[in-house]
Protein backbone atom coordinates (compact mmCIF):
# COMPACT_ATOMS: atom_id res chain seq x y z
CA UNK A 1 0.00 0.00 0.00
CA UNK A 2 0.89 3.30 -0.82
CA UNK A 3 2.30 5.55 2.37
CA UNK A 4 1.61 9.02 0.75
CA UNK A 5 1.30 12.06 2.51
CA UNK A 6 -2.62 12.06 1.27
CA UNK A 7 -3.31 8.95 3.65
CA UNK A 8 -3.94 9.50 7.14
CA UNK A 9 -2.68 6.75 9.74
CA UNK A 10 -2.64 6.43 13.70
CA UNK A 11 -1.88 3.24 15.02
CA UNK A 12 -2.79 0.45 12.79
CA UNK A 13 -5.76 3.30 10.88
CA UNK A 14 -5.77 4.33 7.30
CA UNK A 15 -7.67 6.83 5.69
CA UNK A 16 -7.44 6.74 2.18
CA UNK A 17 -7.44 9.68 -0.08
CA UNK A 18 -9.91 9.72 -3.06
CA UNK A 19 -7.88 8.58 -5.25
CA UNK A 20 -6.48 5.62 -3.59
CA UNK A 21 -10.15 5.06 -2.37
CA UNK A 22 -11.02 4.78 -6.47
CA UNK A 23 -8.11 2.55 -7.15
CA UNK A 24 -8.76 0.49 -4.15
CA UNK A 25 -12.51 0.42 -5.19
CA UNK A 26 -11.66 -0.75 -9.03
CA UNK A 27 -9.34 -3.63 -7.90
CA UNK A 28 -9.72 -6.54 -9.93
CA UNK A 29 -11.75 -9.53 -7.24
CA UNK A 30 -13.80 -12.08 -6.98
CA UNK A 31 -17.19 -11.65 -7.68
CA UNK A 32 -18.02 -12.29 -3.86
CA UNK A 33 -15.41 -9.98 -2.93
CA UNK A 34 -16.76 -6.90 -4.98
CA UNK A 35 -20.11 -7.53 -3.73
CA UNK A 36 -19.16 -7.31 -0.20
CA UNK A 37 -17.03 -4.32 -1.29
CA UNK A 38 -20.81 -2.72 -2.77
CA UNK A 39 -22.66 -3.60 0.26
CA UNK A 40 -20.06 -2.30 2.56
CA UNK A 41 -20.55 0.98 0.54
CA UNK A 42 -24.17 1.08 0.83
CA UNK A 43 -24.22 0.03 4.61
CA UNK A 44 -22.07 2.59 6.00
CA UNK A 45 -23.71 5.47 3.33
CA UNK A 46 -27.14 4.51 4.64
CA UNK A 47 -26.64 2.54 8.30
CA UNK A 48 -23.83 4.18 9.84
CA UNK A 49 -23.84 7.45 8.45
CA UNK A 50 -22.46 9.22 11.43
CA UNK A 51 -22.57 12.36 9.53
CA UNK A 52 -26.28 12.08 8.72
CA UNK A 53 -25.78 12.49 5.11
CA UNK A 54 -27.66 9.50 3.47
CA UNK A 55 -31.00 12.29 3.29
CA UNK A 56 -29.45 13.40 -0.30
CA UNK A 57 -27.33 11.15 -2.74
CA UNK A 58 -25.15 13.86 -3.92
CA UNK A 59 -23.26 13.25 -0.78
CA UNK A 60 -22.74 9.31 -1.66
CA UNK A 61 -18.62 9.82 -2.08
CA UNK A 62 -18.42 11.30 1.31
CA UNK A 63 -17.44 8.48 3.17
CA UNK A 64 -15.69 6.98 0.17
CA UNK A 65 -12.23 7.40 1.72
CA UNK A 66 -12.98 4.92 4.82
CA UNK A 67 -14.30 1.79 2.43
CA UNK A 68 -11.33 0.80 1.25
CA UNK A 69 -10.13 -0.15 5.29
CA UNK A 70 -13.53 -1.51 6.00
CA UNK A 71 -12.99 -3.65 3.53
CA UNK A 72 -9.67 -4.94 4.47
CA UNK A 73 -10.57 -5.00 7.62
CA UNK A 74 -13.73 -7.18 7.27
CA UNK A 75 -11.56 -9.85 5.30
CA UNK A 76 -9.36 -9.81 8.00
CA UNK A 77 -11.61 -10.00 10.92
CA UNK A 78 -14.04 -12.83 12.84
CA UNK A 79 -15.26 -10.83 15.11
CA UNK A 80 -15.54 -7.42 13.65
CA UNK A 81 -13.82 -5.59 16.72
CA UNK A 82 -11.29 -4.17 14.70
CA UNK A 83 -13.65 -2.52 12.44
CA UNK A 84 -15.80 -1.32 15.18
CA UNK A 85 -12.29 0.56 16.59
CA UNK A 86 -12.32 1.73 13.13
CA UNK A 87 -15.21 3.58 12.78
CA UNK A 88 -15.17 4.71 16.15
CA UNK A 89 -11.58 6.33 15.15
CA UNK A 90 -13.39 8.01 12.17
CA UNK A 91 -16.04 9.34 14.10
CA UNK A 92 -13.48 11.07 17.02
CA UNK A 93 -10.72 11.77 14.77
CA UNK A 94 -12.47 13.13 12.05
CA UNK A 95 -16.31 14.04 12.93
CA UNK A 96 -15.56 15.54 16.22
CA UNK A 97 -17.16 12.77 18.45
CA UNK A 98 -16.47 12.37 21.90
CA UNK A 99 -14.00 9.88 22.92
CA UNK A 100 -16.37 6.86 24.23
CA UNK A 101 -19.40 8.26 23.03
CA UNK A 102 -21.90 5.33 23.58
CA UNK A 103 -23.65 6.47 20.16
CA UNK A 104 -20.68 5.99 18.05
CA UNK A 105 -20.18 2.48 19.26
CA UNK A 106 -23.63 1.91 19.16
CA UNK A 107 -23.63 2.68 15.36
CA UNK A 108 -20.29 0.95 14.44
CA UNK A 109 -21.32 -2.32 16.32
CA UNK A 110 -24.86 -2.30 14.22
CA UNK A 111 -23.18 -1.95 10.81
CA UNK A 112 -20.57 -4.29 11.64
CA UNK A 113 -22.60 -7.00 12.78
CA UNK A 114 -24.81 -6.31 9.47
CA UNK A 115 -21.40 -6.60 7.37
CA UNK A 116 -20.49 -9.80 9.29
CA UNK A 117 -23.47 -11.15 8.17
CA UNK A 118 -23.71 -10.21 5.39
CA UNK A 119 -20.21 -12.05 4.94
CA UNK A 120 -20.95 -14.86 6.35
CA UNK A 121 -23.17 -15.29 3.31
CA UNK A 122 -21.25 -14.30 0.49
CA UNK A 123 -18.82 -17.03 1.77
Amino acid sequence: MDTSEDQIQANTFVIYSQEQAYRHMTMRRSGKEQELYLKIDEAVFYLWDANCLSIDNKYREEYLTYIPHIFDLLLATETGAEVIDYLVFIEESQFGVAKGDNLAIGRATRLVTLLLDIKARLS
